[in-house]
């Protein structure tokens, strides 16, 4: 098991230890040649590592209009090449009808991934993803002081144990958090604050960096310059807006 499954603390009761064969996932998921080809190039090994449900943790399951959360799966991915583990999350999370983490694992880097799940209004036995959440790749060999403090923090004694939908969500807010602290925030500070103010105010982040990426791509390709210069100053707006919702970030988390 990974060192940083371990750092969950889970007691023995939810320990499943299973290897879930490639072969399902082809007889169950929706998957073309090319996802089958990742899956055999790309994957070493996957195994359901937990497993906490009433049976095994005491955790109520949940059940509303768009969603049944039975029990909560850990998985671990073992990769031989990390550069496909987007899709694989994708396909993953889609197939497995549990809320899960999938802890994806490639010599000492880790990444971590979480996706909510509702009920497919077509067809009842299927789940729709929401949102895949990922974190950056963390070199066990080599963590900064954010990364240690996540990894603290994944202990399950800090999660809600009223049901299993409260446990999952507080799961999806620390990947959040932590996601959120790359802009230069303190993770041990801003744990507990309010994840989903802090994601809306970093997914704008993110999507003003894609745009400030895709003007700076362009400008290499463009020969005249006074659509060089317009692309400059567009530039030079959207990094503003950006520095202008970082200031606004860190003053929210303190």
């Amino acid at each position: 098991m990974n060192e940083i499954l371990k750092k969950m603390n889970c007691p023995d009761s939810c320990i499943v230890g299973n290897t879930i064969y490639k072969k399902m996932f082809y007889e169950n998921a929706t998957m073309n040649k090319r996802d089958k080809e990742i899956f055999k190039d790309h994957i070493n090994k996957i195994i359901w590592q937990y497993s906490f449900k009433l049976a095994t943790i005491n955790l109520q399951p949940y059940k509303d209009d768009i969603r049944e959360y039975e029990e909560v799966a850990v998985l671990e991915v073992s990769l031989s090449n990390g550069s496909k583990c987007k899709r694989i999350a994708e396909i993953i999370q889609g197939t497995i009808p549990y809320p899960t983490m999938i802890a994806f694992v490639e010599n000492e880097r880790v990444l971590l991934n979480v996706a909510h799940k509702r009920t497919n209004m077509a067809d009842a036995s299927k789940n729709t993803i929401e949102e895949s959440i990922s974190t950056e790749w963390i070199d066990l060999s080599d963590l900064t002081d954010r990364q240690k403090q996540f990894l603290e923090d994944l202990d399950i004694k800090t999660l809600p144990f009223s049901n299993a939908y409260k446990f999952y969500s507080a799961l999806v807010d620390k990947l959040n958090l932590f996601n959120a602290s790359s802009l230069g925030l303190d993770y041990s500070q801003i744990k507990g604050k309010d994840a989903n103010s802090i994601k809306i105010l970093k997914d704008k982040i993110d999507s003003l960096e894609a745009k400030i990426i895709e003007l700076k791509n362009s400008i290499k390709k463009e020969k005249h310059f006074n659509k060089k210069m317009k692309m400059n100053v567009e530039i030079k707006k959207q990094e503003d807006k950006k520095k202008q919702l970082i200031n606004e970030l860190k003053q929210g988390t303190k």
